[in-house]
């Protein structure tokens, strides 16, 4: 991806608590640079959004393990938020932090809820740039397709999302984070991307025989997990799609239509 001006920040993994001068000694060692970005290590739920600003060795202090200590790029308050749905993406501008300047200084850690900062109605002085500058040009469609490509096969799913940022002073694309979990809010056409990959999947081994459309389907089912109305007629559903004598594309259509409940949709997905 070097081809591409796409990078990722240095990071530090802290597992378990640590004294104080060990982190810093790690930090210094792994070249990260402050301000740092603090993330929880938790997948998902509510607290998975607590994040902290940190700003010198000192402010180490708290830090709350298992968490993820990443440099901070300067990326003019810009988030773009790729979602990921089988071979097609989509990418959304949301809000994000402002610019700080480089380097260690004297100020307290800041406490934050990256789903409040970033949510695309967000109006908060964390977001709010303290100095005027151009509006920088959203990442091209091919680097970012070349992006997916690779964390598709690196992942082995399908449906997953990430946070790219522009560097500011490079413009390089960095990614800061690879969701598991994504909300698709805001993502035009979810729906019928959804189906068309299901179905894509489900049409690519129904040549091969029943037994391997059942383990197909099985995957199907296993490996979606989303908020339902009724997953067993879901579940059903994908079912009698995958025994294409007895199914059409409506019923599939009709099933996920039914079941899926936005805007709240929340997947983990190793369709491929």
């Amino acid at each position: 991806l070097a081809d591409w001006r796409i990078c990722s920040p240095p990071y530090l993994e802290i597992h378990s608590a640590a004294d104080l001068s060990s982190i810093q000694q790690t930090v210094t060692a792994q070249n990260l640079s402050f301000p740092l970005i603090c993330k929880t290590r938790v997948a998902h739920g509510s607290l998975s959004h607590e994040m902290s600003l940190i700003f010198s060795a000192g402010s180490l202090a708290d830090v709350r393990p298992p968490c993820v200590l990443q440099s901070f790029v300067n990326h003019g308050a810009v988030l773009h938020k790729v979602f990921v749905v089988g071979d097609r993406h989509y990418c959304v501008e949301r809000p994000s932090l402002k610019n700080f300047p480089s380097g260690p200084c004297d100020r307290e850690t800041i406490f934050f809820n990256s789903h409040q900062v970033s949510k695309p109605e967000s109006s908060s002085d964390l977001t709010a740039l303290d100095e005027e500058m151009p509006c920088l040009p959203p990442p091209s469609f091919e680097a970012v397709a070349a992006l997916v490509r690779e964390l598709r096969a690196q992942l082995g799913m399908a449906l997953f999302g990430v946070d790219i940022i522009i560097n500011i002073h490079t413009h390089t694309l960095t990614v800061i984070d690879i969701n598991i979990f994504p909300g698709y809010e805001g993502v035009p056409q979810f729906f019928s991307s959804l189906l068309s990959h299901i179905k894509s999947v489900l049409d690519k081994h129904s040549s091969a025989g029943p037994q391997a459309t059942g383990s197909v389907y099985a995957e199907c089912v296993a490996s979606i997990t989303t908020k339902v109305k009724s997953p067993v007629y879901l579940t059903n559903s994908i079912y009698r799609y995958s025994d294409r004598d007895t199914s059409d594309d409506h019923e599939l259509s009709d099933s996920l239509e039914n079941c899926v409940s936005f805007p709240s949709v929340q997947m983990c997905v190793q369709i491929q």
